[in-house]
């Protein structure tokens, strides 16, 4: 036990210490794999970041965290019950966000423009669905953190799965950064990255899985139509990164 706890501490301390740091962003498609895909669920946009401690050349331990949308869907509906001469917009957004701890072996870091990679990682994913009533003539006032013309919202589904898999990519050096004045001495990168990523069971809804009875009949009644299944996800990647 106390071997163990030795590891742990020179590992944290090497990550802490570690020669130098990269951080990345990058554009990313989630591509629904297995069960996933057998569902009907459709491909994804998303955004992903990733950072990353060196305690050697060829070895690094980071953060991965990203998020995307597989679908979404709005309509107009009356303002409430009684009036149908305002409508208000209503939408659902699906969306599946993912964060791991993982690992990036480069065997030739800082040493080839073109710089091949591979990555282990391991973490949660997660599936949501969110509805959101927004008013159709409002302004929406850059200058405050909110929507001013978001209404309400409310959670449809929310699970969490078990997330692990493996990586590659190549990053492409693009320049030297060495003005020290502005910005810490480091190498920019363009970066194409690619992770199949296999997930456990989870509960969730997708494009038209939410159903609603007739309003002439009397107040709407909402059906959730649910899928489950296992969430493997292959994520393609393009962005910069930056190694300083």
């Amino acid at each position: 036990m106390f071997k163990t706890m030795q590891l742990i501490i020179l590992i944290l301390l090497s990550n802490v210490f570690g020669s130098y740091i990269e951080g990345n962003i990058g554009l990313m498609g989630q591509l629904p794999k297995g069960e996933l895909q057998t569902q009907g669920v459709p491909i994804g946009f998303g955004v992903d970041f990733n950072g990353i401690v060196y305690p050697v050349n060829q070895l690094g331990f980071g953060i991965n965290i990203g998020y995307g949308q597989y679908g979404s869907s709005s309509r107009q509906i009356p303002f409430n019950y009684f009036v149908d001469l305002i409508t208000i917009e209503e939408k659902t957004t699906n969306s599946i966000a993912h964060g791991h701890l993982f690992f990036k072996l480069t065997p030739f870091n800082q040493k080839w423009n073109v710089q091949p990679y591979i990555e282990g990682l391991i973490g949660v994913k997660h599936l949501s669905t969110k509805t959101t009533l927004y008013n159709n003539n409002c302004y929406d006032d850059p200058d405050t953190n909110h929507d001013d013309c978001e209404i309400a919202s409310s959670t449809n589904a929310s699970d969490w799965a078990f997330s692990y898999g493996w990586g590659g990519g190549i990053d492409v050096l693009l320049t030297k950064i060495n003005n020290t004045q502005k910005t810490k001495t480091g190498n920019l990168y363009f970066f194409v990255n690619g992770r199949y990523l296999w997930g456990n069971e989870a509960q969730y809804l997708k494009e038209g899985g939410i159903e609603f009875s007739n309003p002439a009949e009397g107040p709407v009644q909402t059906t959730f139509n649910w899928s489950k299944s296992n969430t493997d996800l292959l994520h393609i990647i393009i962005g910069l990164s930056y190694k300083f």
